[in-house]
């Protein structure tokens, strides 16, 4: 967007030129100098022909930078859905690890109960209601991030 600017800048400048050539011109005929306000007119057409150039190369740069940046635009998108999708499966692996763990634990409560330890049965039968909850929320986000990488806008 700097270049842009540059070249608008450089457009505000050539027309001040072309005033100022056309006052040249004007002092000029005023003095009864015709070949003299000629070439300054002809410079002051010079300068607008400069200034239309350069409103062209600000328009240029312009539209090369708004492609530039809806290229890079659509990189970020595609490594954001990228991290979504690596993320959901991150959280999945973890929610079936999570349950693995909660079926250990079962497993625990039930060999505690076996040997007529309740007390350590029941604290193994709510650390895995505790696991399976945290499976419960790790499937959830991981639903939450893989419809995020299927739709970044919502």
């Amino acid at each position: 967007m700097r270049d842009s600017a540059d070249h608008l800048g450089a457009a505000t400048r050539h027309e001040a030129a072309a005033e100022n050539h056309d006052r040249a011109a004007r002092f000029w005929d005023d003095h009864g100098d015709a070949d003299r306000a000629e070439l300054q007119r002809e410079m002051a057409d010079f300068e607008r022909g400069g200034a239309a150039l350069e409103r062209r190369w600000a328009a240029l740069v312009e539209r090369d930078s708004l492609e530039h940046e809806t290229h890079v635009a659509q990189a970020v998108l595609r490594r954001t859905q990228q991290r979504a999708r690596d993320l959901a499966a991150l959280l999945t692996r973890s929610a079936e690890a999570l349950e693995t763990f909660a079926a250990l634990a079962d497993r625990h409560a039930e060999k505690r109960e076996q040997m007529a330890n309740l007390e350590a049965a029941d604290e193994e039968r709510r650390a895995a209601a505790q696991i399976r909850e945290a499976a419960r929320r790790a499937r959830a986000q991981a639903d939450e991030w893989s419809k995020a990488s299927e739709n970044p806008e919502g």
